[in-house]
């Protein structure tokens, strides 16, 4: 399965408003249904600023199962910054240990995995 940036399926969605959708599926190969799902999301897409390294709209893939957790891990990053705390993956894998108990059950390199993608989720990597 091929990914398209947004740049290229605003194109796409530009040529099907000259010529039609079931002519730019046939001619790019890409399926019907999905120029019509970027029709609907037409003025989404426009809003996005970096066009050509994205691929989907804000929001969108799975939801992390550990929401109510990653609400408390964050508080308590922010709580840190505002004291001066430094924080490093052992301080948060620590604090994830004491609220969520069952966590300590994972090996150290699984719960390194999950902070590296925390972070990155919150955008402090």
């Amino acid at each position: 399965m091929k990914k398209y940036t947004i740049e290229d399926k605003l194109i796409c969605l530009e040529l099907a408003e000259q010529i039609g959708f079931k002519q730019v599926s046939e001619i790019t190969g890409i399926n019907i249904k999905n120029i019509r799902e970027w029709s609907k999301k037409k003025e989404q897409l426009r809003k996005i600023n970096n066009k050509k390294n994205t691929f989907r709209l804000p929001g969108g893939g799975a939801k992390p199962k550990t929401l109510n957790l990653e609400i408390e891990l964050v508080k308590f990053i922010e709580q840190c910054k505002i004291i001066g705390i430094i924080i490093d993956s052992a301080l948060i894998i620590n604090e994830l240990c004491r609220i969520q108990p069952e966590m300590l059950k994972k090996n150290r390199r699984a719960l390194r995995k999950w902070c590296y993608r925390f972070l990155k989720r919150h955008n402090y990597a």
